[in-house]
């Protein structure tokens, strides 16, 4: 191995602050030597060769931003600032360089070096760099002045970069090789693993080959192997993943155990945005190493040609406007997100209507009662979030009975349920349920929807609503404001059953096209472990509109 071989010509001394770790100066000095390093196996050996791009001793961050690149040169190193910082979020692995370095360096770089080992500890870390758009690993030698508090310098640097989270987590990463218009094995490769290897994760990859393929190996994996399933792919390997899971004879076990996530490799990316708050694939690979496990509510849906086996969905369930123009443009998947709002614009301006019957149970039905459901519940999640261990210890919050239904599809409503004014209904626009707040990169549609609430977010429209007047809702969703205007319906809820009134049509649950038949949904409380960067979904600034 080739670890420390280096042309430099500065060496970089740090210490540890709150935010992360201070480059504080500079001091020249010739070159270091190869040496054998104790700590490397050949996976990692592999792993230095092909997937990292080397930083010298002092290319440390460049303050992290492509945009330093202007900085002066020293040689063919470029010279960091005084006091840049490199924050432990960017940081993905730290290791002690073995001691035994000195003897194959020589007397005048150890000068140079002002090397006291009784006070300072020289360390390798492997951190993300933003280039561009993306993020790649980088490497860098520091060395890092020690704490009278702690009495390894490496293991403080670790858990102040892992703070709340497991370092090495064991991955599977299931691809949808068709994914982002074909392009999502290539992603991975070239964006994804490359970060998943730098911070020490043990990874396992499947592709799948057929439609539910991540059905069946969700029924089918070893819970006990992997901390996370991340799915490379659009939202529908997400849902097949989860229906897996709920699948399996030991289902409280699998969700108990294992965490749900999405790298974004497709054309839609709703929970990578929603948790992550990136649809860059090496952003989101970063956020998923670096962030706690939460909570989520799902959904879980009935249907007669499924009344056996219910499914559940993450995301949304939707019918009329949304739904065609989602399920009936796939044909034009290939030009990427407009097909969507093609596909929208389309059909408003045909003010197409859905005759439906809606039967729905409330939790917050006006707009007033929803904003104070939305503050007393946001702010419970934030000082839950504040533990960032709270539920780390918690691994059994899914019991046998959390997955019993509380409503037949096959029964009467029950008495406390409501129907929708059939005046309304007969003229239905969009109806849209939903549990994440986007379910595009631009498409914040329910910017009220919090992870763990209890409840779900419900949307209508009027298909009579004068087109001067959806136009300026429907280019508002980029904003979520649409949920303010008085012409939507936006309430939250615990479960409805939606009866169709039409022949041809669509249901789409999860972006995916379900049978035109009757579908009730209710609410499933915590049953899902997902990764989130904040401890919630991304911030849409509800409170504030």
């Amino acid at each position: 191995m080739k670890g420390l071989k280096e042309s430099t010509q500065t060496n970089s001394r740090a210490v540890l602050t709150d935010t992360g770790i201070l480059i504080k100066d500079q001091q020249p000095y010739s070159s270091i030597e190869e040496a054998a390093n104790p700590f490397e196996d050949e996976e990692s050996q592999e792993r230095s060769s092909g997937m990292f791009e080397t930083a010298s001793l002092i290319s440390c961050v460049t303050c992290l931003s492509e945009a330093d690149s202007s900085r002066a040169e020293v040689g063919n190193s470029l010279m960091v600032p005084a006091n840049s910082v490199l924050p432990y979020g960017n940081i993905l692995y730290a290791r002690e360089i073995n001691t035994n370095l000195r003897d194959s360096i020589s007397d005048d770089t150890l000068q140079g070096m002002s090397y006291d080992s009784a006070r300072s500890k020289v360390v390798e870390l492997t951190f993300a760099k933003p280039r561009r758009h993306d993020l790649i690993p980088k490497k860098l030698i520091l060395s890092v002045a020690s704490l009278p508090s702690c009495s390894d310098i490496v293991q403080e640097i670790m858990k102040r970069s892992y703070k709340g989270t497991k370092v090495g987590k064991a991955i599977l990463v299931i691809v949808n090789p068709h994914g982002g218009k074909g392009r999502a094995s290539k992603l991975y490769v070239s964006k994804i693993k490359p970060i998943l290897l730098a911070g020490g994760c043990a990874v396992e990859i499947v592709e799948t080959t057929y439609r539910q393929h991540a059905v069946d190996i969700a029924m089918n994996i070893d819970v006990d192997k992997y901390d996370i399933v991340a799915c490379a792919s659009g939202d529908g390997i997400p849902h097949e993943v989860l229906n897996g899971l709920f699948k399996r004879e030991d289902r409280v076990k699998a969700f108990n155990k294992l965490t749900v996530t999405q790298l974004p490799c497709g054309s839609g990316n709703a929970m990578s945005v929603s948790c992550h708050g990136t649809t860059n694939p090496s952003q989101a690979a970063l956020s998923l190493i670096k962030s706690a496990e939460i909570r989520i509510d799902l959904m879980c849906c009935t249907q007669p040609s499924y009344a056996q086996q219910p499914r559940v969905s993450f995301l949304s369930q939707t019918y009329g406007v949304i739904a065609e123009s989602d399920i009936n443009t796939e044909f034009m998947r290939w030009i990427g997100p407009a097909r969507f709002e093609l596909g929208v614009a389309l059909n408003v301006l045909q003010r197409k209507r859905y005759p439906c019957d809606i039967y729905v149970k409330y939790a917050a039905k006006s707009k007033n009662e929803l904003r104070n459901h939305y503050v007393m519940h946001k702010e419970r999640i934030r000082n839950s979030a504040m533990d960032l261990d709270s539920d780390s210890n918690d691994d059994d919050v899914v019991k046998t009975q959390d997955f019993e239904l509380k409503y037949d599809l096959n029964e009467e409503i029950p008495s406390d349920w409501e129907k929708l004014d059939p005046e309304l209904t007969n003229n239905l626009g969009i109806f849209y349920t939903g549990k994440m707040p986007y379910i595009a990169a631009d498409t914040k549609f329910f910017p009220a929807a919090l992870p763990q609430d209890g409840t779900f977010d419900m949307v209508i429209t009027d298909s009579r609503t004068p087109i001067t007047r959806m136009a300026p809702i429907l280019l508002s969703l980029d904003k979520g404001s649409h949920v303010l205007q008085p012409e939507v319906l936006h309430s939250k809820i615990l479960a409805y059953r939606l009866i169709p009134r039409i022949k041809h049509s669509v249901i789409s649950v999860d972006g995916e096209s379900f049978p035109l038949e009757p579908i009730q949904v209710e609410l499933l409380p915590r049953m899902c472990k997902t990764l989130s960067f904040n401890g919630s979904y991304v911030e849409t600034e509800f409170e504030n509109m």
